[in-house]
């Protein structure tokens, strides 16, 4: 019998990425370095990375019914990616980004475009929860996603979740998760410390494993027995390019939770792959 997927639902995303000399200041023109196109979106670098880890996974997406989305699709298939479920949508121009890298310090800045609307309450009950060993949800279009899980019989699998921006009625979304990942941006945005926010979404249910990445801050978490956990950042000779860093973070969290490791151990697993993706361009780890 076929092993069930790693199910993620969230944003798929072209990027066009140009390597930069140096960051330019405004109304400058320069010459890149080089250029490239690839995938991008949080759930769409989570789902290569775990299918890199040898996974079965399938993504769920909002897509445009253009020649982009169609690349996108055949990029995703190419990797052993499931995308049947993926919606087309005519009338709208697929997801782009943007993005320099300053080969200085392999910081990114992105600029990103997207009028697709979010998938909809219909396009989601279409989804057989029940068939999967893992779920991921980025945390957007949240009104809908409360929705939806409040109509769907509660999945059997384990169910994470990812706070990357403050939007508003994440809370809601606790009660049917296990693990949490947060990032610094919504830690600042906020303008809560981990330990506060550890508190508050425990105050929605109180058996969450939690954990606030910190850049190169390292990270601190707290697992559903109250354990309290902090590492550093794994140290690196030089970081070429951090897109996808955190996306990288969240696919070895699940990979090491969905092998049966314990949470500190899938915690120094995944900040370690997360170390070495840093150190290379792009989202392929055998390129």
């Amino acid at each position: 019998m076929k092993k069930s997927p790693i199910l993620l639902i969230g944003n798929c995303v072209v990027d066009q990425v140009w390597e930069l000399e140096y960051f330019p200041d405004q109304d400058e023109e320069m010459r890149a370095i080089a250029k490239n196109r690839g995938l991008g979106g949080n759930a769409c670098n989570t789902a290569q990375i775990l299918a890199q880890l040898e996974n079965d996974v399938e993504i769920v997406s909002s897509l445009a019914q253009d020649s982009t989305s169609d690349w996108l699709l055949q990029q995703l298939s190419g990797q052993g990616i499931t995308t049947s479920l993926c919606i087309q949508k005519p009338g709208y121009s697929s997801a782009e980004s943007s993005i320099w890298i300053n080969s200085q310090n392999g910081s990114r800045t992105i600029v990103h475009h997207r009028d697709l609307p979010e998938l909809s309450i219909a396009e989601l009950l279409k989804i057989p929860l029940q068939q999967y060993q893992w779920i991921h949800f980025e945390g957007r279009n949240i009104e809908t996603l409360v929705d939806y899980l409040n109509r769907v019989e509660k999945p059997v699998c384990p169910v994470s979740l990812e706070i990357e921006k403050d939007r508003k009625g994440l809370e809601l979304l606790l009660p049917f998760v296990d693990t949490v990942i947060v990032s610094s941006a919504y830690l600042n945005s906020r303008q809560i410390t981990a330990d506060q926010c550890f508190e508050d979404l425990s105050y929605y249910n109180n058996k969450l494993n939690i954990v606030c990445t910190l850049g190169s801050d390292g990270l601190i978490a707290i697992d559903q027995n109250g354990k309290l956990i902090t590492l550093a950042a794994e140290k690196v000779d030089k970081v070429v390019d951090t897109i996808g860093a955190g996306d990288c973070f969240i696919a070895g969290l699940i990979n090491h939770l969905n092998r049966q490791n314990d949470f500190e151990s899938a915690l120094i697993a995944a900040s370690q792959l997360a170390a070495q993706k840093i150190q290379f361009r792009g989202m392929k780890f055998n390129d």
